[in-house]
Formats: structure tokens, sequence, C-alpha cells
């Protein structure tokens, strides 16, 4: 029985990882579709570095705090949230 569920939990990965790696992909192509539609866009060196630092930004932060959740749901905090001691039976 536990075959089968490490089974069933690889091909759960495989299809999960084969829908990340597929949507990046379109999300790529549809980016730089985009990208080339919109013609020449002359951005300066502070526009690239804005460009540059938005996106670096945006990674860390969402990162920071996923990994602030994930700490957060480890370390009991959450479970100590929903103790009441005034009602307990």
């Amino acid at each position: 029985m536990a075959k089968q569920t490490s089974d069933s939990s690889k091909r759960l990965t495989f299809w999960a990882v084969l829908f990340g790696l597929a949507s990046l992909a379109v999300i790529s192509i549809a980016s730089l579709f985009v990208w080339h539609k919109m013609g020449h866009v002359a951005l300066g060196l502070h526009g690239w570095l804005a460009l540059i630092a938005g996106a670096v930004g945006s990674v860390l932060l969402g990162g920071g705090l996923m990994a602030l959740s994930f700490y957060s749901a480890r370390s009991g905090h959450d479970d100590a949230a929903h103790h009441d001691d005034d009602h307990q039976d």
C-alpha cells in the first residue's frame, strides 16, 4: 500500500512540475510576443535599472513572504493563535 501511495505522489509531483514548466513557457512566449509588438522602446540606463530592481525586488519580496509563511506554520505560531484558554472543555 505504501508503494502505491509513493507512486501516486511521484506521479502527482511530475504533473505539477510539468504544469509549472508549461505555464512558464506559455507566459514567456506571450511576454516576448507582446514585447515585440510594442515596437522599439527606448529605455535608458535608469529605465533598465528600475526594471531589473523591480523584478528582483518582487521575487525577493514574494520569496521572503513565502518563507515567513512556512516558518510560521512549522513553528506552531498558527496553532497558538487558535488556542482559547477561556473555553476549554
